[in-house]
């Protein structure tokens, strides 16, 4: 099996900047596979893409070198890394993008890149994706040993940052907020919050129903069911998604209109529950 990059950022396609991670990566490793994990996460939102990059790992094979960037402090003095945990190895900045996805994995060994042994000879301030990161994803997918690529440091030094996934606040009697950490294209909400303390705020069993609000000043009946297509066309779902939390739907049209969603959504117990 040819060696497989799995590529991760906030870039978007509407500039050149995942064209020239790709570009050095080839240059570098020609017979390595790239796969496009998304390159939307929302700009410089390293909680949530600590999260897309925690639930999507698994699905990789084992050995996949995993390249992720969503580097707010790009030219700082922030480190930069490489983790190699059991299965798979990242490469990105020492600011908690890598590390939920490291220990998710079991066993894992940090390193600090030493530059003179992966960067172009050219290291831009505010492209350490290109620079950096590229040329090290490549030179491991090519078979060059982590080690001889960093000085190892220890794990209790990283950089941490606040998990993405909460528990509900309740701000009335049986009303409670949510935080929303996505809206995917197809109107449909991501929540922070898992089933299992779903299930337990709302006191909520699948088939149950509970009201849903963007702002409070309009609830809109949701059931809770397995997908979406388990109620009629218009009706508002509420399950567990492909983010492994909570999500809001309308079977076949966009809960984001309906709900008029910001960064909150609000759920409220059916009285008598």
């Amino acid at each position: 099996m040819k060696p497989l990059i799995a590529v991760l950022t906030d870039y978007g396609l509407k500039d050149h900047y995942v064209g020239l991670l790709k570009a050095v990566i080839k240059n570098v490793c020609p017979d390595a596979e790239v796969v496009d994990i998304t390159h939307y996460i929302p700009k410089y939102n390293i909680a949530l893409a600590a999260h897309v990059l925690k639930i999507s790992r698994k699905y990789f094979p084992k050995n996949t070198v995993f390249l992720a960037v969503v580097d707010p402090g790009v030219g700082s003095s922030r480190r930069n890394l490489i983790i190699k945990s059991s299965n798979y190895v990242y490469v990105g900045p020492d600011n908690g993008l890598l590390i939920q996805a490291s220990e998710d994995d079991g066993h894992y060994e940090a390193y600090e890149i030493i530059l003179s042994k992966v960067a172009l000879p050219k290291v831009s301030k505010t492209f350490h994706g290109r620079d950096i990161y590229a040329p090290a994803a490549a030179l491991i997918a090519c078979g060059v040993s982590v080690e001889s690529l960093g000085v190892s440091i220890p794990k209790d030094s990283l950089v941490r940052v606040r998990s993405c996934v909460t528990t509900p606040r309740e701000v009335f009697k049986d009303v409670f907020e949510v935080d929303v950490l996505h809206v995917d294209d197809f109107g449909n909400v991501v929540t922070s919050v898992t089933r299992e303390v779903f299930e337990k705020t709302m006191s909520i069993t699948l088939g149950d129903e509970v009201f849903v609000s963007g702002d409070m000043s309009s609830w809109f009946k949701a059931y809770y069911v397995e997908t979406f297509s388990q109620v009629r066309r218009g009706e508002l779902a509420i399950y567990e998604g492909s983010y492994e939390v909570m999500e809001v739907a309308v079977y076949e049209g966009s809960a984001k209109d309906i709900l008029n969603i910001k960064d909150k959504i609000y759920l409220k117990r059916l009285k008598g529950v």
